[in-house]
């Protein structure tokens, strides 16, 4: 949550989903740019400013708190808050509107107020009026030459762009008002057409902000107060600069998807010891190695072993080997002969 030490119990979120955005700490946040004159210093010591992870298409909203811790020593709070550089919504907290959680300058609970969107009139409703909800919207970019000749316009376009900022002032006493149907024109929309990558100078602004359809009917409810310090002297300042992941890692707000580690060789294991064994082992290792040995010897001397013999080769010795008698023509012998 965005808090300001020196103002203990004032917090201030952007949510998305109902639920608030992780923040991220600005550490440039143009300290070294405070112009040297009371009013720019007296703002710088007033403002805390974060970094906020966008998506597009999503609606958000802008949350403020009020804690017990807080020391509510004036009739109102008014909030004004401004989206890309164009002023969109002043809420205002009055205590004549929380006598429960407010008496005095202490702050029995919380109160909330949740700006979702800006107001537009809805033709023939008196009592209603329409709410067209804050959304982010995606910044197309292109490195097309055509666009080069626009530069300078598009670096003008979203110069603003990319940043939510709630001013925190004292408000004296409220008193109901209306408001001219003229005053509910607010120029939030998107950035439209595709911004060369040269006009973002190095910032990679992901989004601008713009607003939803309007189709959810709301009460009206005006009333008008004065800051009693002036314009120059909020009591706190809060900036969201909001971007993609994408944006976020490549600006090293968030760290990056690391890379896989290369999978380490497998430790060989070491050589086997015969000193390791154990008397039992040894008998047993002792015994197989043996059984080995008799086994390879038998199968050396075996009797009924075949021995192959290449085609065509004599055999030599043996009754297997003897050669036959060439047959001539039969011999006879008179037995009967004296």
């Amino acid at each position: 949550m965005a808090i300001l030490d020196s103002i203990p119990g004032l917090e201030v979120f952007v949510c998305v989903d109902d639920k608030p955005l992780a923040e991220y700490d600005d550490d440039d946040d143009g300290e070294g740019e405070v112009e040297h004159t009371q009013v720019a210093e007296y703002q710088a010591a007033r403002t805390v400013s974060k970094f906020v992870e966008s998506v597009s298409d999503k609606e958000f909203s802008i949350r403020l708190n009020l804690e017990t811790s807080f020391v509510m020593d004036c009739a109102s709070l008014i909030f004004p808050i401004n989206i890309d550089g164009k002023p969109c919504w002043e809420p205002v907290l009055a205590k004549s509107r929380f006598p429960q959680s407010v008496q005095g300058s202490r702050v029995l609970s919380r109160v909330t107020i949740n700006a979702q969107g800006v107001r537009a009139v809805a033709p023939g409703i008196e009592e209603q009026e329409f709410l067209q909800k804050f959304k982010f919207s995606k910044i197309d970019t292109t490195m097309d030459d055509d666009k080069l000749a626009t530069v300078q316009e598009d670096m003008k376009r979203i110069q603003e762009v990319g940043e939510i900022i709630v001013k925190v002032y004292k408000g004296g006493e409220i008193k109901d008002t209306t408001r001219s149907s003229t005053t509910n024109n607010i120029d939030l929309h998107s950035v439209g057409d595709k911004v060369h990558e040269k006009a973002l100078k190095g910032d990679p602004k992901s989004h601008s902000a713009s607003l939803g359809p309007a189709t959810e009917l709301v009460k009206k409810s005006y009333v008008a107060c004065q800051k009693v310090d002036g314009v120059d002297y909020p009591i706190a300042i809060f900036k969201f600069k909001y971007r993609s992941r994408d944006a976020l890692k490549s600006l090293l707000i968030i760290e990056r998807t690391p890379s896989p580690e290369p999978a380490e060789a497998p430790v060989p294991e070491p050589a086997l010891s015969l000193d390791n064994l154990n008397p039992a082992q040894k008998t047993r290792l002792e015994q197989f190695l043996r059984e080995l040995v008799n086994d390879g010897g038998a199968g050396r001397n075996s009797p009924n072993r075949t021995i192959k013999r290449e085609h065509g080769e004599e055999n030599r010795g043996g009754e297997g080997s003897r050669k036959k008698r060439k047959s001539g023509p039969p011999v006879t012998i008179d037995l009967t002969d004296d």
